[in-house]
């Protein structure tokens, strides 16, 4: 299996430059089936898991993560478990309540955390964190931002360039994220 292409989160290396999916080591030293090792220039090794809600990488920075259920998930216990391997290339797994966190002043994980426990897991709906986290200008998926007003920001160019899909559709996210986070117990 090989992959290409950008992921909005970072440049995927390119295909020659993949190894196919075998087991690796995770945070916690359990082993995981479907774990890709990704080689960029400079060696640096990214892990996507193709068992994971949600996977993505930054070659920039070497950070990868996937985000997974915790055992105790429940609708009333929304709690996922991030594990990854963060700038320095080392194994990390952390625990992260949906219901706690406030997108206006949160980490790019937990906005994709949110992201996925409000169902926003389209290409459309990452790229709409994607561009805020650009338009933050964060250096790591664990710099704490306030998101949702970059996320403003992203909709006001949208509205201004004309592109009225792009801007009903990341006006939805952001409602939906809002109505959440008011909420957590829909």
């Amino acid at each position: 299996m090989a992959i290409s292409g950008i992921t909005g989160g970072g440049v995927m290396p390119p295909a020659p430059k993949t190894q196919p999916a075998k087991t690796a080591q995770t945070a916690g030293g359990k082993s995981a089936d479907g774990v890709m090792k990704c080689v960029r220039a400079g060696d640096q090794e990214v892990l996507l898991c193709s068992d994971a809600l949600m996977s993505y990488a930054s070659p920039q920075t070497g950070e990868s993560v996937n985000i997974y259920r915790a055992e105790s998930y429940t609708k009333d216990n929304p709690v996922y478990l991030i594990r990854g391997l963060d700038a320095s290339g080392e194994p990390f797994e952390m625990e992260v309540d949906a219901k706690k966190i406030d997108p206006n002043h949160c980490s790019y994980n937990e906005l994709m955390v949110l992201n996925v426990e409000t169902g926003h897991t389209s290409p459309t709906d990452y790229m709409h964190a994607v561009m805020a986290r650009d338009k933050a200008g964060a250096g790591s998926y664990f710099d704490k931002m306030d998101y949702l007003s970059y996320a403003g920001e992203v909709l006001k160019e949208r509205m201004a360039m004309g592109s009225w899909d792009s801007y009903l559709s990341c006006g939805r996210w952001i409602d939906s994220l809002l109505k959440y986070c008011e909420n957590p117990n829909n």
